[in-house]
């Protein structure tokens, strides 16, 4: 396997061996709209990397959801709590 930097634009992704990485190369890709994932991935080719990008990025917008729903929640206990206090008054 094989370490793997990807770069992304809109709905683009380009996987580049991570030994073939030179400073040109991503300054040419930055040129181009991409940008660089701040995940480097173990895969044995291009489509396994941005797969397993994908995967990651999919599991931390999950937890991320997940996190939001939770604090949403404690948010609105305050609000409610909050306002029956200064009702009761």
């Amino acid at each position: 396997m094989e370490k793997y930097v990807v770069f992304i634009k809109d709905n683009e992704s380009k996987a580049i061996p991570k030994k073939l990485v030179t400073r040109s190369t991503i300054k040419d890709l930055k040129q181009f709209g991409f940008t660089k994932h701040h995940v480097e991935v173990e895969a044995d080719n291009e489509k396994d990397a941005i797969r397993k990008v994908n995967e990651f990025s999919n599991g931390y917008l999950n937890s991320l959801s997940s996190f939001t729903g939770s604090v949403f929640i404690c948010c609105a206990v305050v609000v409610i709590v909050a306002l029956m206090y200064l009702f009761s008054s």
